[in-house]
């Protein structure tokens, strides 16, 4: 069974066709989170989500939006993906938007896997996450085991030398990180790389 990618934290027209030009991945991540260096303006998301074609979903990565954001840029995208919203919150903005949701959960511990099921009936599907999200961290993967929902994605920590291991537990990975030199910055040569990995297992 072939991986489903999503590269996470993009920020620029170049990698975006080298991704294109390649293959191998089906969504796209971009963040809206001030913290972040990843982090694009209304106006440089219009410009880089304009250039993805309509096979690869495009994903507005979010951290306890509010409703008032997620009007300004609902149109651009097909799914949110959203950290530190309660459900009530994610169901709001899933009903006032139209759009599926990717719900994140942050992992430290093996208790915090069970935050999913809050989630249940409104996430169309779940990413398990470190609760360093994008600053790389891991987690102990092995707390996944008992996940009892089919379609999940996941981050933190993910690269080319740990994929092997990654895609044991699930077929739906999430990297960003792991595809820079520097915080924010993608390298081409990482990006090729894990794309031929990628297609090795199919």
């Amino acid at each position: 069974m072939p991986i489903e990618l999503k590269i996470c934290g993009i920020n620029s027209e170049n990698i975006i066709k080298t991704i294109l030009e390649n293959g191998g991945c089906q969504y796209l991540g971009f963040v809206f989170y001030l913290s972040s260096p990843r982090n694009l303006s209304i106006e440089q998301s219009k410009k880089l989500t304009s250039i993805v074609p309509s096979h690869i979903k495009k994903v507005a990565v979010l951290v306890k939006p509010e409703v008032s954001f997620i009007e300004k840029i609902k149109n651009q995208f097909d799914y949110f993906q959203i950290y530190d919203s309660s459900p009530s919150q994610v169901k709001t903005i899933k009903l006032s938007s139209g759009k599926k949701i990717i719900q994140a959960i942050k992992v430290k511990n093996k208790e915090d896997i069970n935050l999913y099921k809050q989630y249940i009936g409104i996430a169309d599907k779940f990413l398990f996450d470190s609760s360093g999200m994008e600053k790389s961290f891991s987690f102990d993967w092995d707390f996944l085991k008992n996940v009892q929902i089919k379609d999940w994605f996941l981050a933190g920590g993910i690269n080319v030398n740990n994929l092997d291991y990654a895609q044991n537990i699930t077929k739906k990975i999430d990297i960003s990180s792991g595809l820079e030199d520097n915080p924010g910055k993608k390298s081409p040569k990482k990006i090729l790389d894990f794309l031929k990995k990628v297609k090795s297992y199919d």
